[in-house]
């Protein structure tokens, strides 16, 4: 009798944990859609399967900043079918305005592989662009952040300065560019698929805090530090309109973490969170100091969409904080069950228009009143 009830309590306790899990993963969260009916599809000509899973736009221009690629590979992270040029990454600027897209010609990038993930605009006296992005190096797939730099007598080009790479980047994901010289950049898993299928699973879902953010500067070489440790799948990050205030993307915790920044050293003090009913992905502060982070609100349906996005769509969930310094108050701009675009990865407004990307589902959705 004392073995039944031992047997019969374990079982209780490990169903309890598996419905936890169900519940924090969003699998039986009904999904009552907002926004779908305003907003249309838009995929550029020359963007056949390349999902726009991160951008950065420029207020003043009304120009969006967008890394493409075919993430295929990401689910298994093995780069060997993605070798012609088709199936490399790609930078296209979107004018919001017209809604028009344009190519980027990669000048002087010095490496074979190209695919980009994150990226970051910074605006001081030239204009630059920090992604992260993954290559092929002696053989072996590696996560580096790469900085370009636009060269405005030739709209269509970008130029290649440097290429960062540090034993302390595991899975790089997204970037922050402070300076020329500075830069905070996501680590949102300890171990890749590729090396352990087993850890990496394991870290996913039992939702370790094994990511973390790194602050990445240079005298006269590129020296990087753990700045925040122990966090869920550390995702997006973006910085207020001034740069003192930092948000940084938790995904599995389903909030964004709230940081003072310190501009002496750079170092960051922890303030608050933003919670949200869905694993975050990627954050855009907007010309009113707004917060709009885009995410997951069934993230086995992500997961799954993830390895054959033809079979299996995913829910897509995007927030505005009005007020994310003092209020933690939210409006949900966009629910959908995928119909237009699964898997949404960023949001972002640009005056009356919300642009929405994804993770593996080509173009970008536009929603407009």
């Amino acid at each position: 009798m004392g073995k039944f009830i031992v047997l019969l309590t374990c079982l209780v306790l490990v169903l309890a944990y598996i419905g936890k899990k169900l519940i924090d993963f969003g699998v039986f969260r009904h999904i009552k859609t907002v926004g779908i009916d305003k907003c249309r599809l838009i995929v550029p000509s020359d963007g056949d399967d390349q999902a726009f899973e991160d951008f950065a736009i420029d207020y003043d221009k009304g120009i969006a900043y967008m890394a493409s690629d075919d993430r295929t590979w990401f689910h298994t992270f093995n780069l060997s079918n993605h070798n012609n040029k088709k199936q490399q990454g790609k930078i296209f600027t979107f004018n919001i305005q017209s809604e028009t897209f344009k190519q980027f010609n990669l000048i002087n990038y010095p490496y074979e592989h190209f695919h980009p993930l994150g990226i970051s605009l910074l605006k001081r006296e030239n204009y630059q662009l920090f992604m992260t992005n993954y290559r092929i190096d002696n053989g072996e797939l590696i996560g580096t952040v790469d900085i370009f730099e636009i060269d405005f007598s030739n709209e269509n080009q970008i130029k290649w300065i440097d290429s960062v790479v540090h034993p302390l980047f595991t899975v790089p994901d997204d970037v922050l560019a402070i300076d020329e010289k500075t830069f905070y950049v996501t680590n949102i898993y300890k171990h890749r698929v590729d090396k352990s299928r087993l850890m990496h699973t394991f870290e996913v879902f039992s939702q370790r805090p094994w990511g973390n953010l790194l602050l990445c500067s240079k005298t006269n070489e590129w020296q990087c530090s753990i700045i925040v440790d122990s966090v869920s799948m550390a995702n997006g990050i973006a910085s207020s309109l001034d740069f003192k205030t930092i948000y940084l993307a938790a995904s599995t915790e389903k909030r964004i973490r709230v940081y003072e920044r310190h501009s002496e050293n750079n170092s960051l003090t922890y303030v608050r969170s933003l919670f949200v009913p869905f694993f975050v992905d990627n954050v855009i502060v907007n010309d009113h100091d707004e917060v709009i982070v885009a995410g997951h609100p069934n993230a086995l349906l992500f997961f799954l969409h993830a390895v054959d996005r033809q079979q299996h769509h995913a829910p897509s969930e995007v927030a505005l904080f009005p007020y994310p310094k003092s209020n933690s108050t939210f409006n949900t701009l966009l629910l959908t069950n995928g119909e237009l675009l699964s898997a949404s990865t960023v949001g972002g407004t640009y005056k009356q228009k919300l642009l929405v990307g994804a993770f593996s589902d080509p173009g970008i959705l536009i929603c407009q009143d």
